[in-house]
């Protein structure tokens, strides 16, 4: 320190005798502001880098544009924006950090010597903001230009080992949102090469072992190789002690080997690492001003070492420290908002615990109120569901707790706002200004304009200075955006303009039938019903939080040989969920709605917690004679939100009689993905295809298509009323937007050279129709779309269940308000029947003109054809579901 000192007073002496106009003036300027950085980061002391943020911009602003040192200045500039914005918080700080820092890389030319220092500085800002934002381009540009900057520098450079590290850094966060097992490989790698390149005394190999623990523990956890934790836990022990103790990274460091040690406690169970672990965690805190945005993280992983410690040991102490700790995080502003939602998440759980019932109720509020400041507008698909999965689970608990101090109608509310927040940003892309522009023409057109201006694709724009100002516009019109909304909601008739619907609007809703939102979770069960006169809540006294559970981690798909055993157990789950749940719910509303009555009830059903994705339309005792199930009391029907349902009715009502034609594709064979074995032929397709024609041929024209692609069906979709899709599906558990329906495309040839072919095999390759892709459409004629493939309403990642992403909701995204989809894979026979009987029964009441029940009336009665004849295989029969009003 004493170094860093003196140089700090030369510097600025240096500086003193300068005069503003000398040609070496904004050099020195500058140099004195990398010191002040330096002496910030050892200390924390914030009016440093206030200083040094000044002389840099001094510097920049003495130099001209065309100087050749113009480019190190304005990095310079950049990494003190960087560090105020890791210190208070301040986008603009890291979005002005972004701006310098690319200026700085375009003005050097790819060979100058410092070339890879700017684009490393470049690629920790990116990081940083996607850390903020959740935004995958800026993660995936950060490792690019950090590969560049490997690249780009000699093996011997002293600088070398920092961009290693760096990129380590960078892929091991990859692989934390992917899963990817090859980044975090060659995180490890690049991590030791950064080890390996720096003596033992050097001030910067503290953060190289700091950063290979990291990637060790990662590996860990993913591989459970103890010898990766105990080398995580001896690294992360010798950054620690190479770390001075008023270092502002120690904290950091500290924080991160009390992980470690957590995790090692967690393995073994021995107390001693626990007790350490909690030790390290609270100097961390203790080291950490109450004004850091990264406080929060290290409140957080204390919480979490001292909930360990209360399961252990049932310490009610551990328990109110840990809820404390929690809160504080929660309560940090300015901390990254994921950091925050995930504490407070954590926190309601603890309160609950407590008894503090009412200040659990009131985070949970606050979360969700949070949500709009997220602005997921900006975001591509997989980052809006990236960062709602760090919401996932306070709705549905809000929900539990907001109903045990019996406030029903805010209840509603708030599960509404903090449930398939996604879709209801895809169909508020789709609202109908019609009745504002009658009167307010200019502002209907503006909102349209901004609207579109947001949502405009970034696809395409590579990662670059174009694509950085290609977002700056949409953040800027998001901005607009906001500004015309409040605008809208002052003119008189518009107060609610894209907000939640009222308590009396939430009951228009369920004109016509009942509403039923069930919620199942770890502080209790209950169902609320939604008439048009009431909305009323059920406690499920009689369900078994375990025995949900235990259903729920069953997997019914398997070979063969296992079917007889699956269906016996699936006749078993239905049977529970029937006594424990459903007969209560369906005779609660028979004495709402008609004691004395026998016809069928008509029942939406909304599933959340852990209840998104049970079956309760067959529920029953399926056997002979019995009348005891879903099928004999009620046309059932489903929907992701009441938004979405309210969505579908309003588009549905707005089509009198179906327009256009019938879509019919067929995809009798599919071809095998690369490496992979074909999907099996679909011996039925031909025949379901060809009954679906048959039936419809008086009633509607149709255009059929075998192997099409995905191109070719959705332009098919913009001109027709009714699609029908009999072909696979295909679920993706990590990214549902990427689950679809199985097409094909022919493979495109490439060539090299003189007309020299590619060795990639040509033909007939897999084309998915995804749900992202599907979701982006507005169609304004569509009507139903029957879905006979697989799972297409399978609800299984479990971080976004609340979402309810899948292929069916995408379609009714795009406009198709009546969708037919199947809960797991279908048998291709039962499918024939099941359409067959579909769309006999609905054409034959009048052809084109259908009330809204009659398409779920049509598929139950289908159903139970096939139901009669297979009683005892529920798996044939039971994963067929409507969603739609």
């Amino acid at each position: 320190m004493a170094d860093l000192e003196e140089a700090i007073i030369v510097a600025r002496q240096a500086v003193a005798a300068t005069p503003d106009d000398h040609p070496d003036s904004a050099g020195r300027l500058s140099n004195l502001g990398t010191k002040l950085e330096l002496r910030f980061i050892r200390t924390g002391t914030l009016a440093d880098l206030e200083e040094a943020i000044f002389v840099a911009r001094q510097a920049v602003a003495a130099i001209p544009d065309h100087h050749p040192d113009r480019a190190g200045w304005l990095s310079n500039l950049g990494n003190n924006l960087e560090s105020q914005y890791q210190r208070t918080g301040a986008m603009v700080d890291l979005e002005e950090a972004i701006i310098v820092a690319r200026q700085a890389v375009a003005a050097t030319p790819d060979d100058h010597p410092d070339s890879a220092c700017w684009l490393n500085n470049l690629g920790t800002k990116l990081e940083r903001r996607y850390e903020q934002t959740g935004a995958m381009a800026d993660l995936e540009e950060a490792i690019i230009v950090a590969r560049q900057a490997v690249a780009a520098t000699p093996d011997d450079h002293p600088d070398r080992a920092r961009w290693l590290s760096n990129l380590g850094g960078s892929l091991e966060i990859r692989y934390q949102r992917t899963r990817a097992m090859a980044d975090l490989e060659e995180a490890v790698i690049v991590a030791r090469e950064a080890v390996a390149a720096t003596p033992d005394n050097h001030p910067d190999r503290a953060a190289w072992l700091n950063n290979l623990g990291d990637q060790l523990e990662s590996r860990y956890q993913r591989t459970r190789t103890m010898a990766d934790l105990e080398e995580a836990i001896s690294v992360a022990r010798q950054a620690v002690a190479a770390t001075p103790d008023d270092h502002l990274y120690r904290a950091s460091r500290l924080g991160r080997l009390a992980s470690k040690l957590n995790y090692r406690y967690e393995d073994t169970g021995a107390m001693t690492d626990l007790e350490e672990a909690i030790i390290v965690a609270r100097k961390a805190v203790a080291a950490t001003p109450d004004d850091r945005p990264d406080r929060a993280t290290f409140l957080n992983n204390l919480a979490n070492k001292l909930e360990s410690r209360y399961r252990r040991t049932g310490s009610t102490t551990d328990l109110d420290e840990a809820a404390l700790c929690l809160k504080k995080a929660w309560n940090t502003t300015f901390a990254i908002p994921f950091h925050r939602v995930r504490a407070a998440a954590r926190c309601i759980k603890l309160l609950t615990v407590q008894g503090n019932v009412e200040i659990a109720v009131q985070l949970g509020k606050d979360v969700i109120d949070m949500l709009p400041t997220v602005n997921i507008r900006l975001l591509d698909r997989n980052d809006q569901q990236y960062v709602m999965s760090t919401f996932t689970g306070v709705a549905a608990n809000s929900c539990a707790l907001l109903l045990a101090l019996n406030q029903v109608e805010d209840t509603l509310q708030y599960l509404e706002r903090g449930r398939a927040v996604v879709l209801s940003q895809l169909i508020d892309r789709r609202i109908d200004v019609s009745a504002l522009a009658l009167k307010h023409p200019d502002i209907a057109g503006r909102f349209e304009e901004l609207r579109d201006a947001v949502n405009a694709p970034l696809q395409g724009i590579e990662q670059s200075a174009a694509r950085e100002q290609a977002l700056e516009r949409r953040r800027q019109s998001a901005f607009e955006l906001d500004a015309c909304i409040t605008q809208i909601r002052m003119l008189p008739g518009h107060q609610r303009f894209l907000l939640s619907q009222t308590a009396s609007q939430i009951r228009e809703c369920a004109a016509g039938g009942s509403i039923v939102v069930v919620n199942i979770t770890e502080f209790r069960n209950d169902a609320i019903i939604i008439t048009p006169a009431i909305v009323k809540a059920v406690s499920l006294s009689k369900l078994s939080l375990s025995e949900a559970k235990t259903w729920l981690s069953k997997d019914w798909i398997g070979r063969r040989a296992e079917r007889a055993v699956k269906n016996r157990e699936y006749l078993g789950y239905l049977a529970w969920l029937w006594k424990s749940c459903v007969k209560q719910i369906l005779d609660e509303i028979r004495a709402l709605q008609d004691p004395l009555g026998n016809n069928l009830l008509r029942v939406w059903w909304i599933g959340s917690g852990l209840a998104s994705s049970m079956p309760f339309h067959a529920a029953g005792i399926h056997r002979a004679g019995s009348t005891e199930t879903a099928y004999h009391r009620a046309v059932s029907s489903y929907a992701p939100s009441i938004k979405a349902l309210a969505h579908a009715r309003k588009k549905a009502q707005s089509l009198e009689t179906t327009h256009g034609s019938l879509l019919a594709v067929s995809m009798p064979t599919t071809p095998a993905e690369e490496g992979q074995k074909a999907p099996p032929s679909l011996a039925g397709v031909t025949l379901e295809k060809n009954i679906v024609l048959e039936v419809t041929k008086r009633h509607l024209p149709a255009q059929h298509m075998e192997h099409p692609s995905a191109d070719e069906v959705l332009e098919g979709l913009r001109r027709c009323s009714i699609a029908h899709f009999a072909c696979h599906g295909s679920t993706d558990y990590v990214d549902p937007s990427q689950s679809g329906l199985i097409l094909q495309r022919q493979a495109d040839v490439k060539k090299y050279g003189k007309g020299k072919e590619s060795t990639g095999r040509a033909g007939p390759v897999q084309d998915r129709l995804t749900v992202g892709r599907i979701s982006e459409m507005s169609l304004q004629d569509a009507r139903l779309a029957y879905l006979s493939a697989c799972s297409t309403a399978q609800n299984k990642v479990e971080e976004l269940s609340d979402e309810v992403i899948h292929v069916v909701s995408g379609f009714q995204v795009a406009g198709f308000p009546h969708v037919v989809g199947c809960l797991w894979p279908s048998n291709d026979r039962i499918c024939v029947e099941v359409a067959r009987t579909f769309y006999s029964t609905l054409f034959g009441q009048g052809g084109s003109r259908w009330h809204n029940g009659e398409m779920a009336a049509a598929l139950r009665e289908a159903v139970m054809v096939v139901r009669a004849e297979e009683m005892t295989l529920p798996l044939n029969w039971a994963q067929f579901v409507h969603y739609g009003p």
